[in-house]
């Protein structure tokens, strides 16, 4: 069943229907969302660059075995008993760290040469198991022809692409330099700005939209797909929180663009030491108000999309911050040139230090907890089955686990505040069995019935 839901991607219109539906019933507010990435790991094992040769040529050799033997038959026996006989991977899981290079030459030397001797044919070139050996070769490797010869050379680790392949029982999987190899999920959620617990209690935090992305994407292209997704849906927001990553001068244009103010602050620092852009006091056209020091431009001029303000050399020649100063001396005035994009930016950094932007932008961190559900309560982050699809299938529906688990704790608590004489009536009922356990010393395994009574009776109540 879950290999038709996979395959089909039946996971999608599944989590569309009970999210709307969950929505519709509890009247979610989705005006004001916020999203974060969490990184997930499929059943396999981390494997170095030596594994991952070593484990590639296995593979082919096996599969070459069980479908082609009169082929296998013409391979070295040598080289196949380093990687098909039964204690074959010993002497990969025991090399020495200083003879590491000399092992890792070795097994892509036999690599490079079961890829040579089979290119030619077409039945073998087929085969997955092969096609992968090329892969690893074309990741790992260059390939230098000289004096009609082709010679391998490995490449450094800086020069492997981060959507290499990390296990070949997982293909899909890419890595991460900041998180490791998996997959990673972007997930998008409500959220209310109230601070009254009792309110917290009756408003249901619904996750909107759910994504799993390959582990070397970039978080900053998944602001997009999240808006237009929900939006489709009718449950698109107008005020996003993100953090740093999502919040690039693009996502920010695109998003006004479709009626969503995305708020976030601006991706690393201002620059080198001294005064930058964002010191300035500009006005709401991009022009410069004043500099720090409180001085007002002589000059403002717009070409295009940048800006030229000069300010007047009497007072700049004196100024004493004036090597700190992105303040240039001219020809006629001291000017300072940016472009649009540069002033948008300065305009955003300038605007984190303000007390509106920390109140609106305390409400993100709410998705750290949402992450913590995520992960402890349904095991995502720890996934039992491996590809992509599969790997899709058991986070959304994970997500569609927090999200019934969220609206049935939501209708225990509206439920309970509705009658007070509930929770009244819950706490009578626990403290008698409890005064039953300490008079007649039940045995553990009655108490045990006991407590479990009590929360059947929690739930009929």
């Amino acid at each position: 069943m879950r290999d038709i839901v996979a395959e089909k991607e039946l996971y999608n219109p599944l989590f569309e229907a009970i999210t709307g539906k969950l929505a519709q019933v509890f009247n979610v507010d989705t005006d004001k969302q916020r999203i974060d990435s969490v990184h997930i790991k499929s059943n396999m094992r981390r494997l170095g660059r030596i594994s991952i040769f070593a484990t590639t040529i296995r593979k082919f050799l096996v599969n070459l075995k069980r479908h082609h033997k009169d082929l296998y038959n013409r391979i070295d026996e040598a080289l196949s008993n380093r990687y098909v006989s039964e204690k074959a991977f010993q002497c990969f899981s025991m090399v020495k760290p200083s003879e590491s290079a000399k092992t890792l030459q070795s097994v892509s030397a036999d690599l490079f040469d079961l890829y040579e001797l089979f290119k030619a044919d077409d039945d073998v070139k087929k085969m997955s198991s092969y096609k992968m050996m090329e892969r690893v070769l074309n990741e790992q490797c260059n390939v230098v022809e000289s004096d009609n010869c082709r010679k391998l050379e490995l490449k450094k680790s800086k020069e492997i692409p981060s959507s290499s392949l990390q296990n070949p029982s997982d293909p899909d999987a890419t890595y991460s330099g900041h998180k490791g190899q998996g997959y990673q999920v972007q997930v998008m959620e409500s959220y209310t700005i109230t601070d009254y617990k009792d309110e917290k209690g009756k408003t249901l935090n619904l996750i909107t939209h759910v994504e799993v992305e390959k582990a070397c994407q970039s978080d900053a292209h998944a602001v997009h797909p999240a808006i237009e997704s929900t939006q489709n849906r009718g449950l698109g927001p107008k005020e996003l929180l993100a953090d740093s990553l999502y919040g690039s001068d693009e996502n920010t244009k695109t998003s006004q663009s479709k009626g969503v103010e995305l708020i976030a602050p601006v991706m690393g620092k201002p620059g080198a030491e001294g005064i930058s852009l964002s010191d300035f006091r500009l006005s709401s056209n991009g022009h410069v108000v004043a500099c720090p020091k409180g001085i007002e431009p002589c000059l403002n001029k717009k070409k295009k999309t940048r800006y030229s303000q000069g300010f007047s050399p009497e007072t700049c020649s004196q100024c004493p911050s004036k090597a700190e100063c992105p303040v240039k001396e001219g020809k006629k005035h001291y000017y300072l040139r940016y472009t649009e994009k540069e002033m948008r930016i300065a305009q955003s950094r300038a605007e984190e230090h303000t007390s509106e932007f920390k109140d609106r932008y305390r409400f993100r961190s709410g998705i750290e907890a949402t992450m913590s559900v995520y992960s402890t309560r349904t095991g995502v982050k720890k996934l039992r089955v491996r590809g992509f699809k599969m790997v899709k299938l058991c986070a959304i529906l994970k997500a569609i686990g927090v999200n019934i688990y969220r609206a049935t704790a939501v209708r225990k608590a509206i439920e309970r505040l509705d009658d007070p004489m509930k929770d009244l009536l819950f706490q009578i009922f626990h403290l008698i069995l409890i005064f039953k356990e300490q008079s007649q010393k039940k045995d553990k395994f009655k108490i045990a019935n006991m407590f479990r009574n009590v929360r059947l009776l929690q739930f009929c109540i």
